[in-house]
């Protein structure tokens, strides 16, 4: 594969990582210059990076010790959306679920979070052509977490069948492989259409927000959440009026998932003559662009919030929408481990307890607010409902 561009930047992560928060201190940039010599420079910069390894007691990538080259351990590795690790979100969770999984059961672990598309996509091509390739006897497993690189899985995976030690694990995707490898998609409808269903309660006027229309779980999730709104289970108890703006922030699957904070407040300002009152509710789906609408509705006030997982200590955010990625990985990853086999394609939702809304309303007017507009029997209601219509929707 050709790159478009001479330098494709890739930052590589090591297991050494326990918490997030320790991401920027133990990161790694490697640029590679694609010129006539590609292949070779990939090869030999790849295969010395999926041997490295980790302190014990610190966040430094270094040259292992030429002793510990010979580890039979299995490894997993991770392809994420660019820039993805670091988003507190989605690529947040993966991570998470994975050196979970790690732990428990002794595995090594290599993330790559590359800063384009097209470095991810190298990156995975050559990956796979190494895994189909290997003749010793570690197992492999590979974790594509974005539909970003769909195509070249695609394309690809049937390579890994030479390896019948190498497999694959394909997140967010409805339709499984035609080659080797299994696929896991978390169906959203239906913890939105819930977190649609109480908006109310909270606002009239909501700001429905996604990353991009060409991405299968953000439309889906817009979907729900839209439908959920447009139910009446308030009537009388709701606002008078209530209105939906549904906006996204850019136009190709890949994108939206990261903004600039003047980009940001242009978005937020843009309804305003649509609304009805000053009560807003901010609904992002956008992966870590979230966290910069988050931040400026802290600061600047103008919208109460809803976000993914989002039980913060504030007079913001009253309830939130979870997705519970990283025991779906670790369940998974269990299955792989194990012997047992991966199910060839997995969903994974409401109905599962993988996906639900969570109520934590903020200070003794909201909790009011709850209490009399959503009382457990009906709370209760309106999730036998979600899940009912996430089934229908599937």
């Amino acid at each position: 594969m050709k790159a478009d561009v001479t330098l494709v930047n890739v930052t590589y992560y090591c297991k050494a990582m326990k918490k997030i928060s320790h991401i920027e201190e133990a990161k790694k940039d490697v640029h590679i210059d694609y010129n006539k010599r590609m292949k070779r420079l990939l090869l030999a910069s790849l295969s010395a990076l999926l041997l490295a390894a980790c302190t014990k007691d610190g966040n430094t990538i270094y040259e292992p010790d030429p002793n510990d080259l010979a580890s039979g351990a299995p490894l997993v590795t991770v392809l994420y959306a660019p820039d993805g690790i670091g988003d507190q979100s989605y690529s947040d969770l993966v991570y998470q679920g994975v050196e979970e999984a790690a732990t428990m059961m002794g595995l090594r672990t290599l993330h790559i979070s590359p800063i384009t598309g097209d470095g991810g996509r190298i990156f995975l091509e050559q990956t796979i052509a190494e895994m189909s390739a290997a003749t010793d006897t570690v197992r492999r497993l590979l974790i594509v977490a974005s539909t970003l690189y769909d195509e070249e899985v695609r394309q690809n995976c049937q390579r890994l069948e030479a390896n019948p030690r190498a497999d694959l694990l394909y997140l967010e995707t409805r339709t499984s492989l035609g080659g080797k490898g299994s696929t896991l998609y978390m169906p959203y409808y239906g913890a939105m259409y819930a977190a649609g269903a109480i908006a109310p309660v909270v606002a009239g006027d909501v700001l429905l927000l996604g990353a991009n229309p060409k991405n299968e779980t953000v439309v889906e999730a817009m979907q729900g959440f839209s439908d959920g709104f447009h139910t009446d289970h308030f009537l009388g108890g709701s606002p008078a009026e209530k209105v939906l703006v549904i906006s996204y922030i850019a136009k190709e699957n890949g994108d939206g998932f990261s903004v600039t904070d003047s980009t940001a407040l242009r978005i937020m300002a843009e309804p305003e003559e649509d609304f009805a009152s000053s009560n807003r509710l901010l609904m992002p789906i956008c992966g870590g662009a979230a966290n910069t609408f988050y931040r400026l509705t802290e600061l600047i006030g103008g919208y109460l919030y809803v976000g993914i997982d989002s039980r913060k200590t504030s007079a913001r955010c009253h309830y939130s929408v979870v997705k519970h990625v990283d025991s779906a990985v670790i369940r998974t990853i269990g299955s792989w481990f194990s012997g047992e086999g991966m199910p060839k394609h997995q969903s994974l939702g409401m109905a599962d307890g993988y996906t639900d809304v969570i109520l934590h309303p903020y200070g003794a007017t909201m909790q009011e607010a709850f209490d009399e507009l959503l009382p457990d029997e009906k709370w209760k209601a309106i999730r036998e409902e979600a899940i009912r219509k996430e089934a229908e929707y599937e």
